[in-house]
């Protein structure tokens, strides 16, 4: 808008200094024409200023569609390496779940087999306590 003030200020004043010529002792006709010719310059500076701002709108049109393409590029690109990161974390997870289940079936089997040998074990402390009593009892029958 600066732009097109000064403009406008400039085509006035150059209104104003060519009708202050035309005052002078020269012929009417030659002032006139020399009216005429700024006036057809100021609109032609006028409508190259318009032009101009065109340009520029279309420029700044033009780079702002980039720019917003560009976004879009980079937030696609984000948005696929979220989604691999999150298969490569669903995986290790899944991993990690296997690792975790055989571990516990191997505490598994050797609480098991732990569980069998205390059983046999305990089996035959009793088998061996109950000898002593009847070795003690000076019983006929020493096995139980």
């Amino acid at each position: 808008m600066t732009f097109i003030k000064k403009l406008s200020t400039s085509v006035i004043t150059l209104v104003a200094v060519l009708g202050l010529t035309a005052c002078s002792e020269e012929k009417a006709e030659t002032t006139g024409e020399k009216v005429d010719k700024m006036v057809n310059e100021a609109g032609n500076a006028v409508d190259d200023a318009g032009n101009k701002l065109g340009e520029m709108k279309d420029d700044a049109s033009k780079k702002l569609s980039e720019m917003k393409d560009a976004a879009g590029d980079k937030l696609g690109n984000m948005k696929d390496a979220a989604g691999d990161k999150l298969g490569e974390m669903k995986d290790s997870a899944g991993d990690m779940k296997d690792a975790a289940g055989e571990k516990l079936g191997e505490m598994k089997d050797s609480a098991s087999s732990k569980f069998k040998d205390m059983k046999k074990d305990a089996g035959n402390a009793l088998e061996d306590a109950c000898e002593k009593v009847k070795e003690g009892a000076e019983a006929e029958d020493d096995d139980c």
